[in-house]
């Protein structure tokens, strides 16, 4: 099997597997407890936060806080709808304030966007076209009645960097008083994720994205929004996480997050430079593919590569390919069963026909070009083929 949907979810490290295992085997107590297995299952937990507190290049002492979650969605929704609706804010006439993000959002951010939507927020979407925040847009429409704005660093499809701190200095200058928060889920070990640099009051993180086992996220949560008591809980129990995200830790796969994290913080330079020779080896060999147009933002991330093979659509592509033993995707992994046209896609500028004829290929270290040479070969073959049963 060839895997290139690294997006989607990662294989597990070994050291990951390992952590997992040895929580379930030895650190199996509820962390909650106050005797001896509740107290060793409590160390494996704030060990793991430890390590992503230090990912985030926070050091020491802070009032900032690491929330664990089942994972990037749940964070994204506590982020959003826990911080909207924190406090009312009355504004003028009949809108109870402003949220943001961008038109290409991830499903999770998209519809809590909309559930707001139908509550009286007014929503703005900052126009990706080609693959870049539109600021001049943004500055067009920023006023001073913004509540939160929620725009993620990479997008999962096109693997875009947008320029959150660019966007953030712009809300915050109108609205001071506004939550910043950014999905940080595919940048997150792949490029620097400091909430300072960022401008940040929040960043989502997922563990399945980054070699860890499922069942984990993050949500990083600033002082400042503590202090403020900007968030709110979306749903309550026993006050685990000091109160945020109740019910009893998945421990095993915060152990296999923290693990993941520390092998990550060894090996970045290392994985980055490899993720770089293959993704650029990729786009000099796809690209060549007659038939083919690549989708490339003017700032990416190279183990995200986005194509487009006009007049086949992706469900018949991604089909082809997978009877190959070539694991791609055409879309979000979370709305890949969805028969919609990718909304990012179609932000980008694709016309709805193109969006629902492209694939994405996303790499990692584990990859090797002749992996590259192998999906060039069978993609041809399978252009040339699915063409011929078309005409």
């Amino acid at each position: 099997m060839i895997y290139f949907d690294n997006s989607a979810t990662t294989p597990p490290c070994e050291a990951a597997t390992a952590a997992a295992l040895g929580a379930m085997r030895e650190t199996w107590g509820n962390p909650s407890s106050t005797h001896s297995a509740g107290l060793a299952a409590r160390r494996v937990k704030e060990a793991a936060r430890r390590e992503i507190a230090l990912s985030l290049g926070i050091k020491g002492a802070s009032s900032d806080k690491i929330i664990f979650t089942s994972g990037g969605t749940e964070a994204n929704d506590l982020a959003i709808l826990g911080s909207v609706h924190s406090k009312e804010r009355p504004f003028k006439g009949s809108s109870r304030g402003t949220v943001v993000i961008s038109d290409g959002e991830h499903a999770s951010v998209a519809a809590c966007a909309a559930a707001l939507e139908k509550e009286g927020f007014a929503i703005y979407r900052i126009p990706t076209v080609g693959g870049a925040l539109d600021l001049d847009d943004l500055k067009r429409h920023v006023g001073g009645d913004i509540v939160l704005a929620s725009i993620m660093r990479v997008n999962n499809e096109t693997g875009a960097i947008y320029d959150v701190r660019r966007a953030f200095d712009i809300i915050r200058a109108e609205s001071p008083s506004a939550i910043l928060h950014t999905d940080c889920v595919q940048a997150y070990m792949k490029i620097p994720v400091v909430p300072f640099d960022l401008g940040a009051d929040m960043i989502t993180l997922s563990a399945h994205k980054i070699f860890s086992v499922k069942g984990a996220g993050a949500l990083y949560v600033s002082g400042g929004v503590i202090k403020k008591k900007a968030l709110t809980p979306l749903f309550f129990g026993g006050g685990q996480e000091e109160g945020f995200r109740s019910g009893t830790e998945a421990i095993p796969a915060i152990a296999s997050f923290g693990a993941a994290v520390s092998l990550g913080m060894k090996e970045q330079r290392e994985r980055t430079g490899l993720i770089a020779k293959i993704g650029e080896y990729a786009l000099k060999k796809v690209g060549a593919i007659e038939g083919v147009r690549l989708n490339l933002p003017p700032e990416r991330l190279p183990s995200i590569l986005n194509l487009t093979v006009r007049g086949i659509k992706s469900e018949t592509l991604l089909n082809y390919l997978s009877g190959e033993g070539i694991c791609v995707s055409k879309s979000s992994a979370c709305s890949s069963r969805s028969r919609e046209i990718s909304a990012a896609l179609t932000a980008f500028g694709l016309p709805e026909s193109d969006a629902d004829s492209s694939i994405r290929l996303s790499f990692s270290h584990l990859n090797t070009e002749d992996e590259i040479d192998r999906f060039c070969e069978v993609l041809t073959r399978g252009v040339g083929a699915l063409a011929r049963i078309r005409a």
